[in-house]
């Protein structure tokens, strides 16, 4: 497995981006490339293990596509940018960018979390800009400095509502806790017939258990009241997903990947009101769907199934991507789960990165669920995960 590429695919579920209403926090800046370099087009983009999203830029138009057809694929493998005359360049000259959009110059610079990892890419490219001045190179990079700035205070915010989230978990937890032993001991008191025979000191003792422990109860009531009363979300609503809402984000970012092969997606859930954390659901499921997506053949099919699964103690989110692909064997399957990347072609030439189950495995087991295959060669895939759910 290529590190890189698995460290930027967990740097970005990390960041758990719903890359459609990412729209407003860059695109000022990316317009202000365009206009710093003076070139027709400018994006932002961030690229995962199969797909480049681009979430704003000059054309103000939200797009993906394949990671293997950007030039930006080639940005984040370097460490400062990544320059090119495509009408130059033998691996360019004859391809769209060059023949029917025009354009010349590209420069692109990776996008990084701490200096380390680039997760994507601001770039520039023009039809009649042949190179760009070494003030106009400098001011590109700060403009990139700035997004990068950006992507860590949107980390920062999510660490800090996440903590915030657990700690309103661990004070209900602990309230209850405490409720009952004491709420045991003050009825045991109450219920204890003690007279002026008993020892004037044991009554007193015992007098202030019983009030000790009342005050405490009252504490313990009150903290579970202001909680259940509480108007204030400790975690914005965009971090909850229902069924509903987890199922039209999916149809929006991976319907446009199975018209462009002719891939009937169908969605199908059960009806729920549970709200329940997203963390990592985006990226894990998404990775399945684009996964069965490259290994199945034009005008197949891939079905996405959820539902919610009420178990004693707690809930699962049952989540199953099946297809009509090219289906695995039993060898490539004990791979995945010895965690060994499969590299395979899609079924149309897509580069194989060979690492997409195997993450989302991981990551699955990061949230302690469990994930199972059922596959055969010819005969398409199942994959199912079961995810004990936060609520």
């Amino acid at each position: 497995m290529n590190t890189q590429d698995y460290k930027r695919a967990k740097a970005l579920a990390k960041l758990d981006l719903d890359y459609h209403e990412l729209k407003s926090d860059f695109q000022a800046l990316s317009i202000l490339a365009a206009k710093v370099a003076g070139t027709e087009l400018s994006e932002v983009n961030f690229i995962d293990n199969y797909t480049q999203w681009t979430v704003a830029g000059s054309s103000g138009i939200f797009n993906q596509k394949p990671r293997e057809q950007a030039i930006c694929n080639f940005t984040i493998e370097e460490a400062d940018h990544f320059k090119i005359r495509l009408d130059l360049d033998e691996n360019f000259k004859e391809t769209d960018y060059v023949k029917i959009d025009g354009y010349k110059l590209y420069y692109g610079i990776p996008l990084k979390l701490n200096d380390e990892i680039a997760i994507g890419s601001l770039c520039v490219a023009g039809k009649a800009v042949e190179d760009l001045s070494e003030s106009q190179v400098e001011q590109l990079h700060l403009i990139a400095k700035q997004i990068e700035k950006q992507i860590l205070l949107k980390q920062d915010l999510l660490i800090t509502k996440k903590e915030a989230l657990e700690e309103r978990k661990l004070k209900r937890r602990l309230a209850h806790d405490v409720r009952s032993p004491i709420s045991g001991i003050a009825q045991l008191i109450d219920h204890s017939n003690y007279t002026k025979d008993d020892s004037e000191e044991l009554l007193k003792v015992i007098n202030l258990i019983s009030a000790s422990s009342k005050s405490i109860l009252q504490l313990v009531e009150d903290i579970l009241i202001e909680e259940t009363n509480s108007h204030t979300p400790t975690y914005d609503p965009g971090s909850f997903f229902t069924l509903e809402r987890l199922t039209q984000k999916l149809i929006d970012l991976y319907s446009p990947q199975a018209q462009a092969k002719n891939i009937e997606l169908q969605f199908d859930y059960s009806p729920s009101k549970l709200k329940f954390s997203r963390n990592y659901l985006l990226p894990m499921i998404g990775n399945l769907i684009s996964n069965s997506i490259k290994f199945t053949e034009p005008e197949g099919q891939v079905f996405l199934k959820l539902a919610i699964q009420n178990n004693t103690d707690f809930k699962t989110l049952n989540v199953e991507v099946s297809d009509t692909g090219i289906g695995m064997d039993a060898e490539q399957i004990d791979d995945l789960f010895n965690k060994q990347a499969i590299h395979r072609e899609g079924t149309s030439g897509e580069q194989g990165y060979g690492m997409g189950l195997v993450f989302v495995k991981q990551l699955c087991e990061e949230l302690e669920g469990t994930l199972t295959i059922e596959s055969r060669l010819h005969k398409g895939t199942s994959i199912k995960l079961n995810i004990p759910l936060e609520q």
